[in-house]
């Protein structure tokens, strides 16, 4: 039996270790699918770092025994990261932070919940299929280096719409 992941909003506290599991996560998947030049400057550039310091206040970890193993990030209704340490993928831990930010999101009043993902991430696709969002449309991503990538934004209802 395994224990569920517990949810909450992040702490400067949790910053080491959330750097941690993105560039672990990172390593495991983006940088087996993304062009290389994408990788090279990611990890040249700090990213990990330079997301989670600039984005803290817009963040909630999953724990499971007191150890920190996930996060996501938000910006407006978006989710603009969500990372989850590879030893803990595929136990529940994205999915508890998925309902994490869809609480959230109801409690600011947003009916939607935006993602974007890259159609080279079948993982990622399928995981967000599962959770019941849908792709709303596509574009080739220009911002990408190494690029252009094709990227889906999906989408996801949170509260019933009014009327």
């Amino acid at each position: 039996m395994s224990i569920p992941p517990y949810t909450r909003p992040a702490t400067q506290n949790d910053v080491f270790v959330m750097e941690q599991i993105m560039r672990d996560a990172f390593a495991q998947s983006y940088a087996t699918f993304m062009p290389e030049q994408y990788v090279r400057e990611w990890y040249d550039g700090n990213m990990a770092e330079r997301t989670v310091r600039t984005s803290l206040s817009r963040a909630g970890v999953a724990e499971i025994m007191g150890r920190v193993v996930g996060f996501v990030m938000y910006s407006d209704n978006t989710i603009t990261e969500l990372w989850v340490d590879p030893i803990y993928q595929r136990q529940g831990v994205g999915r508890a932070l998925i309902h994490w930010i869809e609480s959230e999101f109801r409690a600011m009043g947003f009916p939607t919940i935006t993602l974007y993902c890259y159609e080279a991430n079948p993982d990622a696709l399928e995981f967000f299929g599962k959770l019941r969002f849908r792709r709303a449309s596509s574009f080739d991503s220009r911002n990408v280096p190494g690029g252009p990538v094709k990227v889906y934004t999906m989408l996801k209802m949170v509260t019933k719409l009014k009327g």
